[in-house]
């Protein structure tokens, strides 16, 4: 038992080692192209930059929250790199509780994110190997189902866009169906195995993959406890949808911690977070994918991608030979049974994928609780990925086991098959249609974009050696029916080996310098940078100037990449998109009164420095820099209003609290008051402090200190976002933080004098997750004790 599982790891480290080969050769590099960008056609042309989400998001995102560890000894609950700040605990998308996370956090080294991803699909590869052998396949078919789910297009797509969380909790899935499977024979250590196994998709960093699984397990839980009830067994129907109860209510408690800060954040998140369905329309999958089928470049990669939308979110391909023996499960098969619920899943996941024209996730988004925050129909896909992966190993299982004429039938029908592809492949591939600069941006008419893919899969090796080779194999098992178990057994290896040459050429690497090395921008921006340690905040053209960078020196941006953000303060920050996307048809007002209110928000945000590639539209501010990067020309300006980052105003000017507010910027002078519903000081007192710069003097984003002094009443605005769990003292008395300029911090100082002020933040509601975490893993913990107690116990 040991030298198999030894052989089934073995085979499945050279299958990622063939996939990540590059990797492997450069331990240090990040998975990304850093030569082109990846093509989203339902995102404005443009839009598009070199790198992926991997260099957007996480990386800036994982890397900021170990620099805050190495400096202040524990994970921010505060993120301060954009937005004007806004919570990370309470943030679905942190990961913060997530442990294989943390390794990147001790590492601190940019290529950890991907190494962890890789051993989380090794991880899902050897949890499929269980799920196929607890559904009583052989060696040979769990292996191939193995192998299937790790190198599944999918998936690997997953993985080159950079979309990690996703794909780390995609990869407990097979490991979720096992326990489910083992749960449902009774096995009550499986019943303890599920809770935790859930409990990490939904910890992983991107909640939309638990839920699914959640909704696939529970829509089978219900369905064995109907055929129960109808088959008179009610009472072990009970049971049975009790044990589902305790386990699910375990795995809630247990992702407390994370689940009970997001409920609470969810007050002040943004209003369209959640979604109308109509508004989900985009990322699902079209008539044209099932070209796919026959190889996943098909309609072309990432980088030149020319179906709907995008690669990474629509690509259907298992791979021609995996799917070649997952038709050969549905027809042969004699496990009936199981091929009836993975088609069903497989059905189920494809339809709801297709988005809102099919009827299914247009069902589910109106009627399921929760469905609404979430808005790629496509990420259903990774469901179909492993139930195709199980029909595949079930047909190695059902080619094993079939001898006789049934073998020289299949051969002739698979021969006639590959011969009608063959010749519908190359008709198209002498056709004249070619992907050209206008046809990429979504323009191509359904004709058009298949003969284009056709003529791809002409010119693919791996599609002619796949097809050929199944057909060969067939063949050959038809005339030699004493090596037709070994010759199933060489088919699964060769969808593997297909899958592992499709995984290679998509999965390409580049230096971490690429992205994190010096650049003409970072050093224009730290020498206009003033010093102190107070952070500079900038705006910058994401294209040109990312969140990794900005992070690598310092410098705060308004704007990062990542969805999470509070609706009160994009009511300010959500001017400034404007400032680079000026088009005829809203010049003009941005040269009247958009402009002005810009203006204020910047000023009040303390924007000091702006760097953009489009020069036509500048702010009339001085510009400090300029240059050429990459072959785009930049410019950096600063602005000479910014306020600081922390300052004293004489009084409130008296406005509601509301989205009207930051229209009336441009009506107040900052420096003479912020507005508020109310005036927080005493009336009575005519003397007030005049405008004063603060000093900002912590590096903490939970606990900022400011010193500053004054001989009058006033009050001390702090250009962050306000948000409940902050909290003040004023030289160590309690002092009530205050919400204005509709969305900033702000503490009434009533008292003169030399001041030290702290404010400091703790999440709201995570005490009480916490709380509910530990006491779920206690209770697991007793659970699992008194599992290996009795056990051991001697049976009379």
């Amino acid at each position: 038992m040991t030298r198999r599982l030894l052989g089934v790891g073995l085979i499945l480290a050279a299958l990622l080692l063939a996939c990540f080969g590059r990797l492997a050769a450069d331990p240090s590099s990040l998975i990304v192209d850093a030569d082109r960008p990846s093509v989203d056609h339902a995102r404005r042309p443009g839009d598009a930059a070199v790198g992926n989400d991997l260099t957007r998001l996480f990386l800036p995102h994982h890397l900021g929250i170990a620099r805050s560890i190495a400096r202040h000894g524990r994970p921010p609950r505060w993120d301060d790199r954009g937005f004007g700040g806004r919570p990370l605990v309470g943030n679905p998308q942190a990961g913060l509780f997530y442990p294989p996370a943390w390794l990147a956090w001790w590492s601190r080294a940019p290529a950890t994110l991907g190494w962890i991803t890789v051993a989380h699909l090794f991880w899902a590869g050897l949890g499929t190997y269980r799920l196929g052998r607890a559904l009583g396949m052989g060696g040979w078919g769990s292996l191939v189902s193995a192998g299937c789910v790790q190198a599944s297009p999918y998936v690997l797509a997953q993985v080159f866009e950079g979309h990690y969380p996703h794909v780390w909790a995609a990869c407990w899935y097979p490991w979720a169906f096992d326990a489910a499977i083992r749960l449902r024979r009774g096995e009550r250590l499986a019943a303890l195995a599920l809770p935790p196994i859930l409990a990490a998709t939904f910890l992983a960093g991107h909640p939309q993959e638990g839920y699914y699984l959640l909704i696939a397990l529970g829509c089978w839980a219900a369905w064995d406890a109907v055929a129960a009830i109808r088959a008179g067994r009610r009472r072990e129907a009970m049971t049975f949808g009790v044990g589902w109860m305790a386990v699910l209510a375990l795995a809630v408690g247990l992702v407390g911690v994370e689940l009970v800060p997001d409920a609470m954040a969810q007050e002040w998140g943004l209003r369209s977070a959640r979604l109308p369905a109509r508004m989900a329309g985009h990322y699902h999958l079209y008539p044209i994918n099932a070209l796919q089928l026959l190889g996943p470049g098909a309609l072309g990669g990432p980088g030149d991608y020319f179906g709907h939308d995008n690669y990474w979110e629509t690509v259907t391909s298992i791979g021609l030979i995996p799917l070649s023996l997952a038709m050969i499960a549905a027809a042969w098969s004699p496990d009936r049974r199981a091929v009836r619920g993975w088609l069903v899943l497989v059905g189920a996941s494809l339809l709801f994928a297709s988005g809102r024209k099919l009827g299914l996730f247009a069902v589910l988004f109106e009627v399921v609780p929760g469905m609404d925050r979430f808005r790629v129909p496509g990420r259903s896909l990774f469901l179909a990925s492993l139930g195709a992966s199980m029909l595949a190993g079930l047909g190695v299982e059902a080619l094993r086991a079939r001898s006789g004429e049934p073998w020289g039938r299949l051969a002739r029908r698979f021969a006639t098959f590959a011969a009608v592809v063959a010749l519908v492949v190359l008709a198209g591939g002498t056709s004249s249609h070619r992907p050209t600069a206008s046809r990429k941006h979504g323009r191509v008419p359904e004709v058009q974009r298949a003969s284009m893919g056709l003529a791809r899969l002409s010119r693919d090796p791996t599609f002619w050696l796949a097809l050929g080779g199944m057909t060969a194999g067939l063949a050959l098992g038809a005339i030699r029916p004493g090596g037709r178990r070994a010759i199933a057994a060489a088919l699964g290896l060769l969808g593997l080996a297909e899958l592992g040459a499709d995984g290679r050429a998509l999965i390409v690497t580049s230096p971490a310098s690429r992205f994190l090395g010096p650049d003409p921008i970072s050093e224009a921006l730290l020498l206009a940078s003033p010093p102190g340690l107070e952070p500079p905040r900038i705006r910058a053209v994401d294209s040109l100037y990312g969140d990794l960078r900005a992070g690598q020196i310092g410098l705060t941006k308004t704007n990062v990449a990542d969805s999470f953000q509070l609706q009160h303060a994009a009511d300010l920050y959500e001017t400034l998109y404007h400032l680079f996307e000026v088009g005829p048809f809203d010049r003009d007002a941005v040269a009247g009164g958009l402009r002005q209110v810009r203006q204020g928000v910047l000023d009040r945000m303390g924007v000091s420095l702006l760097v953009s590639d489009r020069l036509d539209d500048s702010p009339a501010w001085p510009e400090v820099a300029s240059g050429t990067w990459e072959g785009s020309a930049f410019a950096v300006w600063r602005n000479p209003t910014a306020l600081p980052r922390a300052y004293v105003v004489p009084r409130a000017e008296v406005v509601p609290d509301d989205l009207a507010t930051v229209a009336r910027f441009p009506e107040f002078d900052p420096r003479r008051a912020v507005l508020m519903p109310s005036d927080p000081l005493d009336p009575t007192r005519a003397d007030r402090q005049p405008f004063t710069p603060a000093e900002w003097a912590s590096t903490d984003p939970d606990r900022v200190i400011i010193r500053v002094s004054t001989e009058a009443p006033g009050l001390l605005v702090v250009a962050d976002t306000w948000m409940p769990g902050w909290t003040a003292t004023i030289d160590g008395k309690a002092a009530p933080v205050l919400k204005g300029n509709r969305a900033q911090r702000v503490v009434p100082l009533p008292e003169p004098g030399r001041h030290e002020v702290i404010l400091r933040y703790e999440a709201p509601g995570l005490g009480i997750g916490l709380a509910l975490t530990a006491g779920s893993a206690l209770a697991w913990a007793g659970l699992l004790v008194e599992f290996v107690r009795r056990s051991g116990r001697p049976r009379v």
